[in-house]
């Protein structure tokens, strides 16, 4: 199986045309795509945590905006998420060192964070791989699982807070769940169950 090149290798600099975000959309899909290929098993990931039972969906589109300073500017976002996966072995270390190597072949400056091994055996690995224009992977492996977590560079593009404000009076229209007869009976908060992150 082979493994695909990154698109746009080259970093954006200060001043150049900034990303909108359907461009980060889209890098982040074909970075987050690529990181999976290269583990060399592109099925049973997920989106977030594997307990939330979400399989791996870029169309879903459910990422966050973290602010971010590569671009010069204190409005510039990226667009982030991450995948995750039931450990492929025990030891986290091969597929620790075969992401690191691909990132490396990349251009990505890859630095091992945590390499930790406890007296009862279990074992913590995790990388940090990133490009000047504020790509980044973070590789989190246990015995239990694989996280990667995936960032696109920074633009401060209009389009992002535009998208942003439409997500967010979308999440404020959807109707809240009626109260069941037994939450209102009681003398305690309901929880909702919602998180407005």
């Amino acid at each position: 199986m082979s493994v695909p090149a990154l698109r746009d290798p080259s970093p954006q600099t200060p001043g150049t045309p900034q990303k909108t975000i359907t461009e980060l959309l889209t890098q982040w899909a074909d970075l987050t795509n690529a990181a999976i290929a290269a583990t060399g098993d592109t099925e049973g990931w997920y989106r977030g945590p594997i307990q939330n039972n979400r399989p791996w969906d870029p169309a879903a589109e459910e990422v966050s905006l973290p602010p971010c300073g590569t671009v010069g500017a204190k409005t510039a976002h990226q667009v982030s998420n991450d995948v995750t996966h039931i450990a492929f072995e025990d030891d986290p270390h091969p597929i620790a060192d075969k992401l690191t190597a691909y990132w490396e072949s990349q251009g990505f400056t890859v630095e091992r964070t945590v390499d930790w091994t406890s007296p009862s055996g279990k074992m913590d690995v995790a990388i940090r791989a990133t490009r000047p224009d504020g790509v980044f992977y973070g590789l989190g492996v246990t015995s239990e699982i694989v996280s990667i977590d995936v960032s696109t560079e920074c633009s401060t593009h209009p389009s992002i807070q535009s998208w942003a404000r439409e997500r967010s009076l979308r999440n404020l229209n959807t109707p809240s769940p009626s109260p069941s007869p037994a939450a209102s009976a009681t003398t305690e908060e309901p929880d909702d169950g919602f998180f407005w992150g």
